[in-house]
């Protein structure tokens, strides 16, 4: 506790300041990352290369500190990101250099990348070029109006465009179509005006939707995202999914079709996947960074948009019908593949998880149809076979929801996801506005279990959707320091301008106090899924000997390496 006017009286000021400068630095050493058992500063040798390492991100640190408190330039977090990413950009040229801090973290493994969206997940640039080397169905593109931007493909029975539209083989040739297109795809300084940035930034997802219902156009598209991972050192993707449904080619799909939806994107993803690995090691030889396991790890979060209400009957049957699809193909063929369910789309405009309590989430999986649908006739098979009469949805599936992305106080999303979400949060920063609910959260969280949710969170992504201007104010930053444990994600990629998991290192760590242990027990965090995904025992049946395998295999495999190479880097003698 920190002593009062009072107590300097009582006690002494010299004992009292020293007092409460103890309990200064206890807050900066209360980090999440004690959570995990054995994460702590490393003893031995990599102790050492632990504190060296330390020195130098300090050091580069504090140049930029030091020259804003100069008045030379503003703090970086403090710059949206997209803008200060150009200056970033610009430095790569012979006269300046690569930013010191920003290389290591591109070194830097980072575990896993456990909240993306597949329908924004490949950067702007690797969308640009793709749509550049597309030689597949033709594609048309609105250049002005309300829907400036749309891709689609041209119908067959269409032999050409008229009034706004143009073939994007035409669009190339018009003046800055590069430019043109990207601020179509983003957001940043071209959106400022935007008096609702949320409506900005779902324009974005309405202007390539149409083009993943080419199968051909989805595997290209996903592939490429895959190598963007696997360039900046992520061998463990879980992606967020709508149900896509491929137009034509379906003759050759194998599967059952559940409510006339095909599983088919699935396998496209999987091939997606196996394609990038290949052709990373083919990119990179000897001389690059493989993969500790040698592969890229992939799993699947299918989704539901918010904005379906389950006071409307159809509404709440498309939502069933889509929840209780997922789960089919989970107690199918894709039992490993499929990680959860969740709600997605902006919280403060959609409904919350609470109305989906009673007929979603708490309902009985494969029930609530009308009787002789086809969805009875569908779904009672499989309620049958596998036992789940008077089972819950939420039982048969894990839940890992959007919740707490919102400033508005009355939005309490984040107390349901609490209650209903087992190992993963969404966001979640809004936990700090609800001091119950965060108190119980961490009381009941085992301080030797990895069970209990863990806050997937987005800080540049919050930035630029206007949460937090400056993310040195992010919430994460004080939860962490409470001991709620938290992993970094990059969200929309393609949106926000940040792919891979670099540019969110290298946000947090210029905006915290946390320093190098603070990474590490991010990257730790996501590697606890990774883990969990390749052994395929879930967290909350962990036992000790499995934590201390997982403890040791990150070691292993990804921090001392990571050390051994920063070392070289820095030319150090350790």
């Amino acid at each position: 506790m920190i002593l009062q006017n009072e107590d300097y009286r009582e006690r002494g000021v010299t004992i009292a300041i020293d007092h409460n400068i103890r309990m200064m630095k206890a807050d900066r050493r209360g980090w999440f990352y004690k959570k995990w058992p054995g994460l702590t500063m490393g003893t031995g040798r990599e102790g050492e290369l632990e504190k060296s390492l330390e020195r130098h991100l300090k050091e580069a640190k504090d140049l930029y500190r030091g020259a804003y408190e100069r008045g030379v330039i503003p703090y970086p977090t403090a710059v949206p990101f997209t803008t200060y990413k150009k200056e970033m950009d610009g430095w790569k040229d012979e006269t300046q250099g690569e930013d010191t801090l920003m290389d290591v973290m591109r070194r830097l493994p980072k575990g896993g990348l456990l909240h993306v969206h597949s329908a924004a997940a490949l950067s702007a640039d690797g969308l640009i070029e793709l749509l550049q080397e597309w030689k597949g169905r033709s594609i048309y593109i609105v250049t002005d109006g309300p829907g400036e931007g749309n891709m689609n493909y041209l119908p067959e029975d269409q032999p050409q465009v008229s009034g706004n539209e143009m073939m994007l083989d035409d669009f190339w040739k018009v003046k800055d179509a590069r430019t043109r297109l990207r601020q179509w795809l983003t957001v940043g300084e071209h959106t400022d005006t935007a008096k609702y940035i949320w409506d900005e930034f779902n324009k974005k997802f309405i202007r390539t939707g149409a083009l993943f219902a080419d199968r051909d156009f989805y595997f290209e598209y996903h592939r490429r995202f895959f190598l963007e991972c696997l360039r900046d050192r992520i061998d463990y993707v879980e992606l967020r999914c709508g149900f896509q449904d491929f137009e034509g080619g379906q003759d050759g799909v194998q599967h059952d079709v559940i409510l006339d939806q095909a599983p088919d994107f699935l396998d496209v993803l999987e091939d997606a996947r196996k394609a990038a690995a290949d052709a990373y090691r083919k990119e990179t030889g000897e001389g690059g960074w493989n993969p500790p396991y040698g592969e890229l790890g992939l799993g699947v979060i299918l989704c539901a948009r918010r904005d379906l209400d389950t006071d409307n009957p159809e509404q709440r049957l498309k939502l069933m019908r889509k929840l209780d699809t997922a789960i089919a193909w989970k107690l199918g063929p894709y039992g490993k593949l499929i990680k959860g369910f969740d709600f997605v789309s902006e919280e403060d405009r959609g409904k919350t998880s609470y109305s989906y309590y009673k007929d979603i989430i708490y309902g009985e999986v494969f029930d609530g149809y009308e009787e002789g649908s086809p969805e009875e006739a569908a779904f009672k098979p499989l309620k049958l076979q596998h036992k789940l009469i008077g089972v819950s949805r939420m039982e048969t599936i894990e839940l890992m929801l959007h919740a707490g992305e919102s400033l508005w106080m009355e939005q309490e999303n984040i107390i349901d996801a609490k209650i209903a979400s087992k190992s993963r949060i969404g966001h979640g920063f809004q936990m700090l506005e609800f001091p119950s609910a965060l108190m119980d959260y961490l009381f009941g969280r085992s301080m030797d279990s990895p069970a209990g949710p863990v806050l997937e969170v987005c800080p540049i992504s919050n930035q630029m959707l206007r949460y937090f201007p400056d993310i040195r104010n992010h919430y994460a930053l004080m939860l962490m320091k409470m001991g709620v444990p938290c992993v970094l994600s990059n969200d929309d990629p393609q949106i926000l301008e940040n792919p891979g998991l670099s540019y969110d290192f290298w946000e947090m760590y210029m905006a915290s106090d946390g320093g190098l242990m603070m990474v590490k027990g991010l990257v730790f965090t996501a590697f606890v899924f990774q883990y969990q995904d390749r052994k395929s025992i879930p967290l909350s049946e962990w036992e000790d000997g499995i934590y201390a395998d997982c403890l040791q295999d990150f070691k292993e495999k990804y921090w001392m390496p990571f050390l051994e190479e920063m070392a070289k880097y820095f030319e150090d003698e350790v």
